[in-house]
């Protein structure tokens, strides 16, 4: 089987849960990682045959990915604003949303001025994509992240990272990645010494679960049947639950003049808002994401 007819079978194969067009990108994503293809070889030789050993390998893929399995957790990576992570069903898939919120976080921090001595803290880190993405951003912060999840912790930690990916350099300084529970709030001395120093953050950023359990009938099943439900969901009762508890951390922990990122659940902007205002914090600012929908909770702490 040559490679164009694998793309043709494969798009084939996925009409019933894609696109035409993503179902395509999907089949010559698998096609290219599976044969250790560069992006533009396929399009230069798609008459080339399959060897067999590598065409057994893409059609169990295939497989997989007609059985609802994400693609990115197919070939266990993703991208994500130009470095490639590590992914797996314990982490949630990096999105572009996410994306952009890294994105208003170091705009914010370039900004300011002085980007040297930054203590930055990711939480409920996931993968850790967007702690090492902020370390890789700024190669003299100290970078912390945490996570309620023992084996996504040891997922963020896996990760390889680089500083620039043509030559291979690797980020200097990796974020220190430690178990914690964000409803818990922030650690005192009663949790022991082994905890990071992680007082006096000039950014507390985060990416909770925000997702209510109502919403789930409007949802695919390659995110409902994989995807970790503990890292998506909150209670219809008690949608803020996450934003409450990440207050109390930005007030222990984030230093005056320091600033917050959160992604929110576009149907509570107006709510979270509230929420921030209401303890104090200032500056408070409901973001769109590339939607045009209310995606990032953003503001100061003047306190």
């Amino acid at each position: 089987m040559t490679r164009k007819e694998f793309v043709t079978k494969a798009t084939d194969s996925l009409a019933l849960q894609y696109s035409p067009g993503e179902a395509k990108a999907i089949s010559i994503r698998i096609l290219s990682h599976f044969l250790g293809l560069s992006p533009y070889e396929y399009s230069v030789e798609p008459g080339v045959i399959i060897p067999k050993p590598e065409l057994v390998r893409i059609q169990n893929a295939l497989d997989e990915l007609a059985a609802d399995r994400p693609v990115q957790y197919v070939i266990g990576e993703e991208n994500f604003e130009g470095h490639t992570f590590r992914v797996n069903e314990s982490v949630l898939i990096p999105r572009p949303e996410t994306a952009q919120m890294c994105r208003l976080a170091i705009s914010a921090l370039r900004s300011s001025g002085e980007t040297r001595g930054l203590r930055i803290l990711d939480a409920g880190t996931g993968s850790g994509c967007i702690a090492w993405t902020l370390a890789a951003a700024f190669p003299t912060a100290e970078v912390f992240a945490f996570d309620v999840d023992e084996a996504a912790l040891e997922t963020a930690r896996s990760q390889k990272i680089y500083l620039d990916e043509s030559c291979r350099q690797p980020v200097p300084d990796p974020p220190v990645f430690f178990h914690a529970d964000i409803l818990e709030g922030p650690p005192g001395e009663k949790d022991g010494t082994d905890l990071p120093n992680i007082e006096e953050m000039d950014i507390l950023i985060s990416n909770p679960p925000y997702v209510c359990e109502s919403e789930k009938d409007f949802m695919a099943p390659n995110v409902l049947n994989y995807e970790p439900e503990d890292a998506l969901f909150v209670p219809d009762s008690d949608p803020l639950r996450f934003y409450k508890a990440l207050a109390g951390w930005a007030e222990a922990l984030v230093k005056m003049g320091g600033k917050c990122f959160f992604e929110i659940n576009e149907a509570y902007g107006h709510q979270v808002r509230e929420l921030f205002e209401s303890r104090g914090f200032s500056d408070v600012e409901i973001l769109e994401d590339f939607h045009g929908k209310p995606r990032f909770a953003a503001f100061t702490k003047w306190f």
